[in-house]
């Protein structure tokens, strides 16, 4: 388990990429977050249909006022905040959605 602010920054630095975190009126910071985009089925009727689905795990204490809307830049592609969901741990994982 992941104890403190630190060892979370050291566990993102290792795994992690720069991420460009803006919120909406605000200015950018570069933070540490790993991207994860996980392919799931999706059922529609009778046919099933793959689609992704972009997430970026950060420490909340790096954006604590992330908001729907807001805009992070991962690997030079623009992404909009679509849903948080903190972990209660110090750990966030931000569900994206490519622009």
């Amino acid at each position: 388990m992941v104890e403190t602010a630190e060892d979370r920054l050291v566990m993102l630095s290792d795994f992690g990429v720069d991420c460009t975190f803006t919120p909406e009126g605000g200015s950018p910071t570069v933070i540490k977050c790993i991207l994860l985009n996980d392919y799931y089925s999706v059922e529609t009727g009778t046919v099933a249909v793959e689609v992704n689905q972009p997430m970026a795990v950060i420490r909340t204490a790096d954006a604590p006022s992330i908001a729907h809307g807001d805009t992070m830049v991962i690997d030079a592609k623009t992404h909009k905040v679509v849903n948080i969901r903190p972990d209660g741990t110090g750990i966030s994982e931000i569900q994206l959605e490519e622009q």
